[in-house]
């Protein structure tokens, strides 16, 4: 026990240590993303305050209930559901940031030569995956907690009771994510990676059927809409769900019924404390032969240089220089190693195949309105830019950073800094645009917009990808941390959250700008079409300047900061 503490006062210093080194980043930086942060957190608190004004004045009619039976009742089921979604998502984080806090982490060797047990290591580790994958959890989670509150006048305590019911929730799903994980790391070096794929295939299948079979558009677009959104809803409230034992006992306390509130608090501790065990259980039998059975296979993994499909992309490239060659190969590589990082980038890119196929299924009728039309086309131009600022954020960042501590070998071989920058400039482009690009034009085709709006959306992407690249890469190389090994902790750094702030803020920009100017002409507002011209003229030189300077500006001082830092 005395180790545990220990080990335990050790990480919190780090902690302490980390939140003090804020005051040696830039006064800029900082400003930026408190100012950013606070203004997300409002807009999200506003966004659910509306929300749950709307159902709790709620009255659709004919369904032989009163307004209030039924405000509550949806309101009751759409908490539900965000709970189970929030849950899902846990589940699925704590699988990845297990795998790089127990396998990864460079002090994970060193902890399991010292005289720590296993038992005390698996709870520091277990810790910090909790913490990882759920600050953003609370900091989006609490706006939803107190916009309710001040909507359904719930008294002071309910505040209290949700912040006790929010770690036996965080710990159930960090539980299932830590135990899967450790369960696949013991399976995985006997796996091929062929097999790999054609699971993860099957289950975006999986997915895509699920998703296709519960959300019909044309059953939701009829007059019983609202049956059978209830009835959609109905199995977020199964008894065996821990998301709904927390969503019935933190409302339970917002309307004064302590019995069922502490009814469900307990059951959520003991299984939060049996599933901790369990994963414990799981974890004392097969973390330690899992972890030297990676090691192992990563030291005896066989390279040829010239075969296999990096050869094959090495050769596609050979109009580029061998220097630049090699560069593009390495990141390839290190990318691949990381399960971590191409679990992701397969999940979001599954996730846009499923919402491509489900635009097929919106034969909405009132497409055929032209304010919808419109609505609807600059919603999925938004959307699709959000998951491509996502990406950049995600990936790309990252990548001047994951050089480490071997940057000066960089620096040492034939190769300018100013061409390792671009080179990832031009990576991260040809890799989302192949994406990106490709979504937006089928997306359109299945909303069948107009020309000229195909034109700009599908040209608004291109420009996004050019300044979402530029962001990333060159504010990656403006804030690096050479010290860090793991992506997810470099991108949730101050540098990495202001590369996301500053991506969402240029594209509700370049988005916004057309949106207006489209929905104007549609109300009428512009006198004439030789007007309308002048303006779309006028927005499309607006976009394409903010692009080139979102590109070029933070490219050309994260250079003279790489250039400037000695290695």
């Amino acid at each position: 026990m005395r180790r545990l503490i220990a080990l335990f006062k050790a990480k919190w210093r780090m902690v302490i240590h980390e939140i003090a080194g804020v005051r040696k980043q830039s006064k800029l930086k900082v400003g930026v993303v408190t100012v950013f942060v606070l203004a997300l957190w409002l807009g999200i608190f506003c966004l659910f305050y509306e929300a749950f004004g709307y159902m709790r004045r709620f009255n659709p009619g004919g369904l032989g209930l009163d307004m209030q039976t039924v405000g509550e009742i949806v309101t009751v089921r759409i908490i539900a559901l965000l709970f189970l979604a929030v849950f899902l998502m846990l589940t699925f984080s704590n699988v990845l940031i297990a795998l790089t806090t127990f396998y990864r982490s460079a002090e994970v060797e060193f902890l399991l030569s010292s005289p720590l047990r296993l038992r005390e290591l698996f709870t520091v580790k277990f810790s910090e995956c909790v913490l990882f994958s759920s600050w953003a959890i609370l900091f989006l989670g609490s706006p939803l907690v107190l916009s309710y509150g001040v909507v359904y006048d719930a008294p002071w305590y309910f505040y209290v009771v949700a912040a006790c019911f929010s770690l036996p929730f965080l710990i159930i799903p960090a539980a299932i994510g830590i135990t899967i994980t450790v369960v696949l790391a013991r399976v995985f070096p006997r796996v091929n990676k062929p097999l790999l794929v054609m699971l993860g295939a099957a289950a975006v299948t999986a997915l895509f059927v699920y998703m296709k079979r519960s959300f019909d558009v044309d059953k939701l677009s009829a007059d019983h809409m609202l049956r059978a959104v209830l009835d959609a809803m109905q199995g977020t409230q199964s008894p065996f769900l821990p998301s709904s034992w927390a969503a019935q006992g933190v409302l339970s306390s917002s309307i004064g019924e302590w019995r069922d509130s502490l009814f469900y608090f307990l059951l959520l501790v003991s299984n939060a404390l049996l599933s901790f065990q369990l994963s414990m259980f799981v974890a004392s039998r097969v973390y330690y032969p899992g972890w030297a059975a990676l090691r192992a296979s990563a030291q005896t993994r066989p390279y040829v240089r010239g075969r296999g499909i990096l050869g094959r992309i090495d050769s596609w490239l050979g109009f580029l220089r061998p220097q630049t060659r090699s560069l593009i190969v390495k990141d390839i590589k290190m990318f691949w190693r990381d399960v971590s990082q191409w679990s992701q980038f397969a999940l979001f890119f599954g996730l846009m195949a499923v919402y491509v196929a489900n635009l097929r299924a919106a034969g909405y009728s009132y497409l055929d309105i032209p304010i919808w039309r419109n609505a609807v086309s600059f919603l999925n131009l938004g959307a699709t830019s959000l998951i491509l600022a996502t990406l950049t954020s995600r990936f790309i960042f990252p990548l001047v950073s994951l050089e480490g501590k071997r940057f000066w070998i960089i620096g040492l071989a034939p190769v300018r800094l100013r061409e390792l920058v671009w080179q990832k400039f031009w990576l991260s482009f040809a890799t989302c645009i192949t994406f990106t690009l490709g979504v937006m034009v089928i997306s359109n085709v299945m909303l069948r917009v107009e020309p000229l709006l195909m034109f700009l959306s599908c040209g608004t992407i291109v420009l996004m990808n050019f300044s979402l690249s530029g962001l990333a890469v060159g504010l990656g190389a403006l804030y690096p941390n050479f010290r860090e090994d793991n992506p997810a902790r470099i991108v949730s750094g101050l540098g990495g959250t202001l590369n996301f702030l500053l991506s969402i803020g240029y594209i509700m920009v370049a988005v916004g700008v057309q949106a207006v100017l489209f929905q104007a002409r549609t109300l009428q507002l512009v006198p004439s079409d030789q007007r309308f011209a002048v303006m779309v003229a006028g927005v499309v030189a607006f976009v394409v300047l903010i692009s080139v300077a979102a590109t070029f500006i933070p490219m050309s001082f994260g250079l003279k900061n790489l250039e400037r830092t000695e290695f």
